[in-house]
């Protein structure tokens, strides 16, 4: 027996997005209750707001918009949950990832680092310091786990920010980066909730990105279907 559960937050006004980001709105346009025929609204988001997939034209110039990306890779038969709890500005290593006898079979590795439990109390500790891939963890999922197509992460971003401005967004390019690893791109979700999957048996997972011409990042979410 088996059950769908999503792991992306909800979109509403005003929710929290990464430090500078702007916010989310929601316009109200028609209304029922003014003597509209119906009711309408305009939503402004930033693209990397909330749960969102990065496309590699979000940093390479010259990769893929979320648009190209095949839709089958959006599809996951074995997604694996990582639990690695960590503390601010925490890795994931090479040596927590081979602790994992699935690893080479896995195509969507879900990071679970714990710091999810403080988007929702304290904001502010979740927007800095988090926990993040190394960059020695990001090539080796890139050059020695070929099955992987996406990586999901519980943080606002995939790699420590402070690493990420002195070494060129290593971990980033490492995913996303089709010429350098000559391979296709590996995916990247991040702001993703992965409570709903704890002590559970993962059996798939999918996604359903908005198709947005020549650009970086989709809102997503993500559907995973676990074992009861």
């Amino acid at each position: 027996m088996s059950k769908y559960v999503e792991i992306g937050y909800p979109i509403y006004e005003g929710m929290p997005v990464f430090p500078g980001l702007p916010e989310v709105k929601l316009e109200p346009k028609e209304r029922l209750d003014k003597g509209d025929d119906w009711n309408g609204s305009v939503l402004s988001i930033y693209l990397h707001a909330g749960t969102h997939v990065d496309a590699p034209w979000h940093h390479m110039n010259n990769g893929k918009g979320i648009d190209a990306i095949p839709i089958e890779d959006f599809i996951y038969r074995k997604p694996l949950l990582i639990d690695c709890p960590l503390g601010p500005n925490g890795f994931i290593t090479v040596e927590k990832l081979e602790q994992y006898e699935e690893l080479n079979e896995a195509d969507l590795l879900i990071f679970n680092t714990s710091h999810w439990k403080h988007r929702d109390t304290d904001f502010g500790k979740y927007a800095n310091n988090f926990p993040a891939v190394s960059p020695e963890a990001a090539e080796y999922i890139r050059t020695k786990l070929p099955n992987c197509k996406a990586v999901a992460i519980d943080t606002l971003s995939i790699e420590n920010m402070s690493e990420a401005k002195r070494n060129g967004y290593f971990v980033h390019h490492a995913f996303l980066d089709h010429e350098k690893y000559k391979e296709k791109t590996i995916l990247i979700y991040e702001d993703v909730n992965p409570a709903p999957l704890v002590g559970k048996k993962l059996i798939s997972a999918f996604t359903a990105p908005l198709r947005i011409k020549n650009h970086d990042a989709s809102i997503v979410n993500i559907i995973v279907e676990i074992e009861e």
